[in-house]
Order: structure tokens, then sequence, then C-alpha cells
């Protein structure tokens, strides 16, 4: 960093600056001073983001990682949702020991000591794979912006994964009855069976406020999702998770019965209005809590534990075995592609495969 303190104040207090010199496509030498800063922490971070829009091309960029991911999630955070910026700049501290690195200086042997420090994380190979992912993001970025080199990218192989998936869980219609059986909360069982039945998300649920349930036309809205685990917040509304998250679902009557009684209970406080969460009042329910009750029912119900996430896992398993089509149980879980759905629940369909066969076999 050339940055410099200058004799000659402004009568505003202005007295850092940085200066640079770089070539440009053609080979000139420019001799850049800026502007005078208050203070050197202000100088330092416009000369890196004069460092990035200097449009220097190939052998030319000095641009580092550092650099690059301050300018890829700049231009990012207008495009996607705050958590998935969380994740990026999560997934950026491992890239600390390489992050004042020039990209074209990024050759084999500075990737094999990085690689060596990644290699001894205590991470499944399915997150290292992420770090990895996000190293040739930036790599890419840079060479789509600057020109620079990629070369190091042909020696990148993801870490294999030797470990099993883990089987999905789900409570079959019965298993659910025995579950839901011993819930003596009304609002808890109204939030059990949402989620059992029509298939929310954890975050869906929460979400729900009572402007989403329309008990003339039996209908719940799903537009919002309840995320908690933004740095400094208890909890953000934001989008549904795609844009096909974003439906209308019918109720069935015995949902819609629990909505009207229920929604009749919290009427009687004085300050209710259809603004309030379904489930929470004026703040959403708390993430632990919501894992405390759930674990509380399973074990008086003496039934296995599943994550909050197998309810809707249990209901496209209900669904499929009653014999909802895949593009039925697409819309209704709100996936954004058949594909989707297929690729996660392809193996409940081996019934409906076996079908097939016999109805070829009578052909």
């Amino acid at each position: 960093m050339a940055i410099y303190k200058t004799k000659n104040i402004t009568k505003d207090g202005r007295q850092f600056y940085f200066r640079i010199k770089y070539k440009d496509i053609f080979g000139q030498i420019h001799d850049y001073s800026s502007p005078k800063f208050k203070n050197k922490k202000d100088a330092e971070i416009a000369e890196a983001k004069y460092r990035i829009n200097i449009n220097q091309l190939s052998s030319y960029s000095k641009i580092t990682f550092n650099q690059v991911f301050m300018e890829y999630i700049e231009n990012k955070k207008y495009k996607v949702k705050p958590q998935s910026l969380l994740k990026d700049t999560t997934l950026f501290k491992y890239l600390d020991p390489i992050k004042n690195i020039e990209l074209n200086k990024m050759d084999l042997n500075l990737y094999k000591k990085w690689k060596y420090y990644i290699d001894t994380l205590e991470y499944t190979p399915q997150y290292k794979n992420k770090i990895l992912g996000l190293f040739r993001t930036l790599i890419n970025y840079s060479s789509k912006l600057y020109n620079t080199s990629t070369n190091v990218l042909k020696y990148v192989e993801n870490y294999a994964n030797l470990e099993l998936k883990k089987e999905m869980d789900f409570y079959t219609y019965d298993e659910y009855m025995q579950f839901s059986s011993v819930i003596d909360d009304n609002k808890w069982k109204l939030f059990f069976d949402i989620l059992y039945f029509m298939g929310l998300r954890k975050g869906e649920c929460m979400a729900l406020t009572w402007n989403d349930v329309d008990l003339e036309n039996n209908t719940i809205s799903i537009n919002k999702n309840i995320v908690c685990k933004l740095k400094g917040h208890k909890w953000v509304i934001s989008t549904p998770k795609t844009k096909n998250s974003t439906r209308v679902l019918p109720l069935p009557k015995t949902l819609s019965e629990q909505l009207n009684r229920y929604k009749l209970e919290q009427m009687k406080y004085k300050d209710f209005n259809d603004t309030w969460f379904v489930f929470g009042n004026t703040c959403p329910l708390a993430e632990t809590t919501i894992t405390v009750k759930k674990n509380k029912y399973c074990d008086i119900a003496n039934i296995k534990r599943i994550r909050i996430h197998d309810f809707r896992h249990s209901c496209a398993s209900l669904l499929i075995n009653k014999g909802s089509s895949i593009t039925l149980v697409t819309k209704w879980l709100g996936h954004a592609k058949v594909t989707t759905t297929l690729n996660t629940y392809a193996h409940m369909y081996k019934n409906e495969l076996e079908n097939i066969a016999n109805l070829l076999d009578n052909i």
C-alpha cells in the first residue's frame, strides 16, 4: 500500500493520499496520485477500490484474492439474499492464507501449500469442496473482468466423498398420528400438522401471518421466509427460497377448521391484528423452541426423532404413496423444477415403475 502524508493539509483536514504506477493494455506506464483523505484508513480503502477499477490485463494485473472478493461481494449483494453473502464471507476466511496473493502469481507451489492447509481442516469433503468452489469462482471472476490467469485451476480437484449419503427420514401417516396424538397444545398441534400435511419449509411456516390465511376460500399463501442465522439479527423476513416457492395452497378441511378455531383464540387478545404471525404473535417462534418441542413430543410418543425438515419429506412421501403425480408434488412443495423433486424423491416412485413394467407386460 503506497499511502503518503503531505504537509500541505487542506482546510478541512485532509492530508493522506495514495500513488499508483501501472501499465495499461498497451504497455504504457501511468502514474496516478489520488485526492487527499482525512485519515490513512480512508486512503487505503480508496486505493484498494482504485486498484480493482484499473483495467489491468494479463501479466500487468496486480489484483489480489482479497481485492477480487471485495468486488465480487459488492456486485453480488444486489442479486442474492443476505444469507448467501454470509455463506461466501464465511467460506472466504479459509482463503485467508492466500488473500494477499496476486492471482497472476498463484502457481502450483502456492496452491499446494494452501491445499495442505485445507486438508488439515476437520470438515466433511462436501464442505471442503465448497471452499474450493469459492476459490474457483474468484479466479474465474477475476479472469473475466481483468484477464488474469486461470492456469492454476487445472490442478484443482474436488475431494472424494467417501461418506454414505444420510438416508432420508420421514414419518408414515400412522407414525405421524402417533406423534400428533401426544400434543396437548392447539398451537403446536397446528404447527406440526401444517409442516406434515402442507410440506412447508420451517422458515415458511414460521413466517406465516394471518394475512396469509384465507379462511373464506380455505387457502394459505406462502410468500416469505424467516431466516434466523444472520449475524446481528435474531430473525429476518426474507423472500422464499426460489421463485416457485411463492405459492397459494388449498387447505384440507381439517386444517382449515383448526386454523379457524385457533384464530378465534388469538382474537381474544386486545391488540390482535392480521399482521401477527400465526405461530408466535408479534414475533415468530424461536428455532430452538421448535426443536425442543419436537423432541419432547417424539420422546413422549416413543417414536424416532426426525429433523424438522424431515416433516417436509414426510409430506412428499405421503403424497407419492397416495398416487400424486411428480408434477403436482413439485407444485405442492414449491420446487423450482420437476427434476429437483425427482432427484430427491425418485426412490419413492419405485412402485410406480413396477406398475409401468406390469402395464407393458399386459400389452
